[in-house]
């Protein structure tokens, strides 16, 4: 079982106050952890601490009993793939979605070398299971954000890690996608694949239905079986507004709303 933990887990960038500190997170084979918390509290900031992009300030992150930073990036990448928000990838790359996607290969391939034949027959099946076949050829900076969301999501899976990190991976998508991509995740972690995400949609953790983390204002950090964590309670101390999980009668699912009255009078 592959297992990843974060022990103490703190990050401040230069001359400013920490982001979070003393966070403690352990994901593992066929796991799926969501993240909730408001915006600008380090979400992004604590993934990429994960995935060995940032190097935390204080604490440890250690991958199967092996610290991550001693690991190289080709290693990591064998073991962690990293598909981050949609505002980071739109890069103005000028080669084709295809070879885009093909780049979840590298971590596999010796230098120089080219995909093979093998690599690009399952890009290929991966890219008509997304919709992506049709636009394969045009140039990655010319489709459209949720295309380019996609097609990241697509890359990491060729990359055959143990674990998938996702920042907001529905951040450009609409509902259709949104559901499908929450299926995938689904589907992932049945197979073996340990998911990370972060999410700004209480119900979108409320259907996947396993582990949650939040990370408030304050920084304060709790982490717990989604029955623990997704409360009413819990969730209006978190984003600072009264919210309510509430069970449908007709389907016994739980769904998190914000009252009407509450509403009106928001500013």
């Amino acid at each position: 079982m592959t297992q990843l933990i974060a022990t103490d887990l703190s990050f401040h960038y230069a001359d400013t106050q920490s982001l979070f500190t003393g966070i403690n997170f352990q994901l593992h084979s066929g796991q799926i952890h969501c993240i909730l918390g408001p915006n600008g509290v380090g979400k992004s900031t604590l993934l990429n601490c994960l995935a060995g992009v940032y190097r935390p300030t204080a604490g440890t992150v250690t991958l199967n009993g092996h610290s991550l930073r001693r690991l190289s990036p080709a290693q990591r990448s064998r073991k962690i793939a990293y598909v981050p928000q949609m505002s980071s990838e739109r890069t103005p790359v000028t080669f084709s979605l295809r070879d885009y996607v093909l780049l979840g290969r590298a971590p596999h391939l010796s230098l120089l070398a080219a995909p093979t034949a093998k690599d690009r027959s399952r890009a290929e099946a991966l890219l008509a299971r997304f919709n992506l076949s049709s636009c394969a050829q045009q140039s990655y900076a010319a489709v459209s954000g949720g295309q380019q969301q996609l097609a990241s999501i697509v890359r990491a899976l060729l990359q055959e890690p143990e674990l998938i990190i996702f920042d907001e991976p529905t951040s450009a998508l609409d509902v259709a996608n949104q559901v499908r991509v929450l299926k995938l995740i689904q589907k992932l972690a049945q197979t073996g694949y340990g998911i990370v995400l972060t999410t700004h949609d209480p119900n979108q953790a409320l259907l996947l239905n396993d582990q949650v983390s939040t990370l408030a204002q304050n920084g304060q950090w709790q982490s717990g079986p989604a029955v623990e964590i997704l409360t009413s309670s819990h969730l209006s101390d978190v984003y600072q507004l009264p919210l309510n999980v509430v069970t449908l009668p007709a389907t016994q699912q739980k769904t998190c709303i914000v009252d009407q009255t509450v509403f009106r009078r928001f500013s």
